[in-house]
């Protein structure tokens, strides 16, 4: 498994140190899907950058891990929400026990190469939710309507979380545009679920 480059670490570190990534509202739906979840087990949120979600979604009921790999994203997301607990982690290198978590929370981050260890991190019964871009947004990036990954590297193709979560019963899926408070984007939602 591979980890972030040096080149893109100093890239993410500069933008967080110099302001120019503004925090952006959270999705609706991974904030109301996370929140009909069962309440049982702790919440990671891997590369939840400053917290957008996380911060709202911790709470004495409900604690919650944002694990980002960026030390300053994760003072930012302590510093809104103290009922966050962060851990400065690659998300190819996170530091947890297998089965330590009854709901794992993946927005906006697409490395297919963590899959396998996060099917590991989950408990039994537990949840996977996942929002991304898929291929479709590249367009709404080149024609200036949206932002996000200019290269397919970072982009799902029509139906592959299907297959790169195969090992969970998938509760929910779908893919097309969505407008929100978020944003405009184009991306694939899911709910799997780690069997027994």
């Amino acid at each position: 498994m591979t980890s972030r480059t040096a080149e893109d670490r100093r890239k993410w570190e500069e933008l967080y140190a110099s302001g120019s990534r503004p925090d952006r509202p959270p999705s609706a739906w991974v904030l109301d899907t996370v929140n009909r979840l069962p309440n049982d087990g702790l919440v990671l949120d891997v590369a939840g950058g400053s917290g957008r979600h996380a911060r709202n979604l911790a709470g004495s009921e409900r604690p919650i891990i944002l694990a980002d790999f960026i030390h300053e994203a994760v003072g930012r997301a302590r510093a809104a929400n103290p009922s966050v607990e962060g851990v400065v982690a690659d998300a190819t290198k996170l530091p947890f026990a297998p089965a330590s978590f009854g709901t794992i929370l993946v927005t906006y981050f697409l490395n297919r190469d963590i899959f396998p260890d996060l099917l590991v991190l989950l408990a039994p019964g537990g949840h996977l939710v996942y929002e991304t871009y898929t291929l479709a947004h590249l367009d709404l990036v080149q024609r200036g309507i949206a932002r996000g990954p200019s290269t397919a590297e970072f982009l799902l193709r029509p139906q592959e979380l299907l297959d790169l979560v195969k090992a969970l019963r998938v509760l929910e899926y779908w893919e097309g545009e969505v407008a929100d408070d978020a944003g405009r984007r184009c991306c694939a939602r899911l709910i799997g679920q780690r069997l027994g």
